[in-house]
């Protein structure tokens, strides 16, 4: 397995329609371990941002699944991060991971909006 295939998820800063944003791309199973790599990836995102209020999109396309303690954590980060999370573009046509971003987003009443393609993402 390469570098570029064991990190999930992949974390990157992007301009997209003319907005920066911070692009998530998962793929596979997401575990605790994912989870805790991604809210660290995230942190430094966040931190170098400061105040800014940032889109991020995650592209759930290639998600397979995910552990639900790997959503308890991923939960308390958004806890952590919301004041500075704009909208939150969740890119999946699984019932059940929009189901669980659903369930964070109602414990912790971000901005979340599910789409199944990138086309459909409009700012």
């Amino acid at each position: 397995m390469n570098t570029e295939q064991a990190v999930n998820p992949k974390i990157e800063l992007i301009n997209f329609k003319d907005e920066e944003c911070i692009k998530f791309t998962f793929n596979g199973h997401f575990s605790v371990k994912n989870a805790e790599y991604g809210v660290n990836e995230w942190k430094e995102f966040f931190d170098s941002a400061r105040d800014q209020k940032i889109i991020l999109i995650w592209d759930a396309v290639g998600m397979t699944g995910f552990d639900n303690k790997a959503r308890v954590v991923w939960q308390h980060a958004i806890k952590d991060f919301k004041k500075q999370i704009n909208c939150v573009w969740l890119i999946s046509d699984s019932k059940v991971i929009i189901a669980g971003a659903k369930v964070m987003s109602a414990f912790t009443s971000f901005c979340l909006k599910a789409v199944k393609n990138t086309n459909q993402i409009k700012f």
